[in-house]
């Protein structure tokens, strides 16, 4: 008489299929944990750049009496001088603002050039290139300056501002891609991004912005409002 051997349960297709099921939720639940944890790492990264920029522009403020100028073109130089007036390829705001002045990396002021940009746009505009000059986009992107009044006469900042109180220095973007230089061309390149923060039914409407005070908050881009006063959620 052959040997008993106890009989092999398989699992059925319903079994199988309610632990795929399973696994995809825990897949999709940990996406969405590690968007989070990225999103927030970045903005933690993005407030302390402004805050090491802004240490740098008031250390050069108590070496020169000044606030260096804006520069207006983007690449990896200072670009103050009047020889650079290309018009929409600035080196913020996506071509639309003067941007946070490279001397602060030339003359040791700010250690780590990666310090003038917001991480995320780092991250987002490194495989296209500047339209003029051929530099990786995301100089296109570095920090918005708002001393550009030493450069090209512009709003509010200038000389001494950075003891005025209430005034932003530094921010993400600052203009709209649609209100940009290429705001015809939105949401095509090279007027193709939106502002880096907010959630739900305001993403892609807040940035970072670091006043005059050394306070770095969170608004509604574009604009000096907090996002509450907009009926945003803060990140």
């Amino acid at each position: 008489m052959p040997p008993c051997f106890p009989a092999r349960r398989a699992f059925t297709l319903i079994e199988l299929l309610i632990v795929v099921s399973i696994v995809a939720i825990l897949a999709a639940i940990g996406l969405v944990n590690f968007r989070t944890a990225s999103e927030r790492a970045w903005k933690s990264s993005d407030m302390a750049n402004l805050r090491t920029v802004m240490t740098g522009l008031q250390t050069y403020y108590v070496d020169h009496g000044t606030l260096p100028p804006g520069d207006r073109e983007a690449g990896p130089f200072p670009s103050h001088g009047r020889q650079f007036t290309a018009v929409g390829n600035g080196p913020a705001a996506g071509g639309s603002w003067d941007g946070v002045p490279w001397l602060l990396v030339e003359e040791g002021y700010v250690q780590n050039w990666r310090t003038l940009f917001n991480p995320k746009f780092l991250r987002l505009y490194g495989a296209l290139e500047t339209v003029r000059g051929g530099h990786p986009r995301y100089h296109n992107f570095r920090y918005a300056y708002n001393a550009s009044a030493l450069s090209s006469g512009g709003v509010t900042g200038g000389t001494g501002n950075v003891n005025s109180g209430a005034v932003w220095i530094l921010r993400n973007v600052w203009v709209a891609a649609e209100d940009g230089w290429y705001g015809a061309s939105a949401p095509s390149y090279p007027a193709d991004y939106q502002f880096p923060w907010g959630e739900g039914a305001a993403e892609g409407t807040l940035e970072h912005a670091v006043f005059s005070d050394f306070a770095v908050r969170t608004v509604v881009g574009g604009t000096d409002r907090e996002p509450s006063a907009a009926g945003a959620t803060a990140p």
